[in-house]
Formats: C-alpha cells, sequence, structure tokens
C-alpha cells in the first residue's frame, strides 16, 4: 500500500516482515480488519512511532495487546452503567463499535469505528487525546495515512508531533 511504503520511506525502518495468523486474530475479534494495519504490523512489529504512537501489538496473549485490551474495554462498558467511558460510543461486539488500534505516550487513544456490515477500509478513526479528552472522528482515512498524519502533518491538531520531532522514526520494542 502507498501510505505503507511512505512509512516506510520516512522512518527509514527496514526488517524482515513477520508472520501473522490473521485469521486466528480476525477469528477472535469475529471481523475482518484493515489490510493496511496489517502490512502495518507484520512490517513494524511492535514498537512506536517516534517514541510516541504505538501501534497495539495482535499477540493474543499479551493483556496490552489488541485483543487484551478489546476483552478489558468490553468488560468495562458491559460494568459502566448508562454513558461509559467511551460514551457516545460502543466498543465493538459483532455490529459497529470501538476497536482500539494505537495509542500514544501521552494517553491518546486511536480506534476504528469498525462496522460489521462495511469494509475495513471505510471504516472511520475515532480518537481523542486522552481518555477525558472530546472525539474527533476521520472519515475516509486509512490507518497508514492517520499515523503519516500524525508524524508529519503541522495541521493535523491536535494529533501532530512533526513540530517537536524533526525527523520520524520507529523503535522496535524486544
Amino acid at each position: 500500500m502507498e501510505r505503507v511504503d511512505e512509512l516506510l520511506s520516512i522512518t527509514g525502518w527496514q526488517s524482515e516482515p513477520q508472520e501473522i495468523d490473521w485469521n486466528e486474530v480476525e477469528r477472535k475479534f469475529e471481523i475482518s480488519l484493515p489490510v493496511d494495519f496489517k502490512e502495518i504490523s507484520e512490517l513494524f512489529g511492535h514498537g512506536a512511532f517516534s517514541g510516541y504512537l504505538k501501534v497495539l501489538p495482535v499477540n493474543g496473549a499479551d493483556p496490552e495487546g489488541m485483543l487484551g485490551r478489546w476483552n478489558s474495554m468490553r468488560e468495562c462498558a458491559d460494568k459502566t452503567p448508562l454513558s461509559g467511558p467511551f460514551d457516545p460510543y460502543e466498543v465493538f461486539h459483532g455490529e459497529i463499535g470501538l476497536i482500539l488500534w494505537g495509542n500514544s505516550m501521552t494517553e491518546a487513544q486511536y480506534f476504528w469505528l469498525a462496522n460489521a456490515s462495511s469494509s475495513p477500509e471505510k471504516w472511520p478513526i475515532v480518537a481523542r487525546t486522552s481518555p477525558l479528552d472530546d472525539w474527533h472522528q476521520f472519515d475516509e482515512i486509512s490507518t497508514s495515512e492517520f499515523i503519516c498524519r500524525i508524524l508529519k502533518d503541522p495541521e493535523f491538531r491536535p494529533f501532530s508531533i512533526s513540530r517537536k520531532v524533526e525527523r520520524p522514526f520507529f523503535e522496535a520494542y524486544r
């Protein structure tokens, strides 16, 4: 994908792609995930862009990974009466709802507004700069484009870090 190639280029990242059993991951979510996210996960692995934006690992055993965080979000939403921590959204549970795919070192959170009846490439990205801040919804933007804009676009407020980090990089977690 073009924007994934751009992420590789602007970060200078080179690594052997990782094999991920997407059938198993998507079986647990009960939905397909965006193709560019899969490519990012395979090419970059677990780590952070510019020491800031962390794409969650898809390892099912990791409580801090996508599946672990999704399960804890569902539990939290189930226990919270009326308006919960994700209001006005719901956590994805088969129809329409949030799936957390990344976060930042300053508590920003990045979700897809997943919809079982539409292509994952059409899902909006819903984000907030901290769990107590307002939501921002971005329609018709891929995961890789969203990450590129955070890293490079000074006008992509309030999420951009381009004025703070001169040259984007990727740091792998081991």
